[in-house]
């Protein structure tokens, strides 16, 4: 490796490992305050995505709170994974009504970054399961959650 590189390469894994690090650190927070049972479907999930296009699958966060001084708004905080330590954080904030058994009807749309087109998102969270589908360019398939035990795993 050319010595002059050596620098930039520590500099990008410091910035993937403190993104990384500060994800997995609010998700434990949220999972270490997740009163049990549950009170409503807002707090953390773990699960996994899986394409239903190719088979790809991988592991996949996500935090699920009320968007500050937007009622009736929630946004679902998402950190993804696929491939060889390859990762994608992004927050969906989408129309959402908690009912009164405390679950969530999703429903909504966003543009992702990098021309990777919109995403589409449909499914039903409870207290205690989180299953959606997903449809993006060229992809789509599902996605299944559970809570996190309070250690965040």
């Amino acid at each position: 490796m050319n010595l002059r590189l050596i620098p930039l390469a520590a500099a990008i894994a410091v910035a993937v490992s403190s993104c990384t690090n500060s994800y997995h650190r609010g998700f434990a927070e949220a999972a270490a305050a997740l009163p049990r049972p549950p009170a409503n479907a807002a707090g953390p999930w773990l699960g996994t995505w899986k394409s239903d296009v190719n088979g790809h699958t991988g592991p996949l966060w996500c935090i699920v709170q009320p968007t500050p001084d937007r009622p009736g708004t929630y946004d679902f905080r998402y950190r993804a994974g696929w491939g060889v330590l390859k990762f994608g954080d992004y927050t969906h904030t989408t129309h959402a009504k908690l009912a009164a058994d405390g679950s969530i009807q999703l429903s909504g749309e966003m543009s992702l970054p990098g021309g990777f087109g919109n995403y589409q998102v449909e499914g039903r969270l409870t207290r205690e399961s989180f299953t959606a589908t997903y449809r993006s360019k060229g992809d789509h398939g599902t996605m299944t959650l559970k809570r996190p035990s309070s250690s965040g795993d």
